[in-house]
């Protein structure tokens, strides 16, 4: 058991490591998705929401301190004293110029009461200075990077227009393992066209490699997202 839990929870997870009840702060970077701007496609993933799957994210319009505090004075009135980690969730959070990533990296792991930093991305936006300014931030401060796959299928991945084949996401699993960043992967369950037998085969191939986590999202749909009018 890990506490109450038959299974190791991101909850116990992290009351382990730092002692104590730790809670996300979730921000908006200002960035964009090479599959939203024309890069790769001008649409997105079928499932994703307006803004990036960052709809509880702070407000991309003001500064990442302004987004940290306001969200913070909220969840403090529920966690009084809780440990925080600063987590770009909106978009593509590598999807950006170096200098820019730093900048904002900086800025978020700066506020108080942060003890680590969460990062969400494609696994084909880790260019080699990426990769650097990561590892450069996972020896600063505890670094998660969140790389959202939804299945291993690769002809699920081409149905809801992801953008990137299953042979890309094991390479940037590699390449962030190398620099001992903690993997978090998210994975949709009830995926147009897949069967129990397509979602657990999914969970098997992840359970082979080197990762640290698997959040697990049931298909929802969102308003005026492209996944409504299938």
């Amino acid at each position: 058991m890990f506490g109450e839990k038959p299974y190791h929870s991101l909850n116990f997870f992290l009351r382990e490591k730092f002692l104590g009840k730790v809670y996300k702060v979730s921000l908006d970077g200002g960035f964009s998705c090479p599959n939203r701007d024309g890069t790769l496609n001008g649409t997105g993933c079928l499932f994703c929401s307006e803004r990036g799957s960052g709809d509880f994210a702070g407000n991309r319009n003001f500064s990442i301190s302004s987004q940290f505090e306001d969200i913070s004075a909220m969840m403090d009135k529920k966690w009084q004293g809780a440990k925080k980690i600063a987590y770009f969730q909106a978009y593509t959070n590598t999807y950006a110029a170096p200098d820019i990533l730093r900048e904002k990296y900086q800025e978020a792991i700066e506020q108080e009461g942060v003890v680590s930093l969460s990062i969400a991305t494609r696994p084909d936006c880790l260019g080699e200075e990426v990769l650097e300014i990561l590892g450069e931030f996972s020896q600063k401060i505890h670094t998660f990077v969140e790389l959202g796959l939804q299945s291993s299928k690769d002809e699920s991945g081409r149905r809801i227009n992801r953008g990137y084949d299953y042979p890309v996401f094991l390479e940037a699993v590699e390449k962030l393992r190398k620099l001992d960043i903690d993997v978090v992967v998210h994975v949709i369950f009830g995926l147009p066209g897949e069967t129990e037998e397509d979602m657990l085969s999914t969970i098997k191939d992840l359970a082979r490699l080197d990762i640290q986590g698997i959040k697990f999202h049931l298909l929802h749909l969102m308003k005026d997202t492209p996944l409504v009018s299938l």
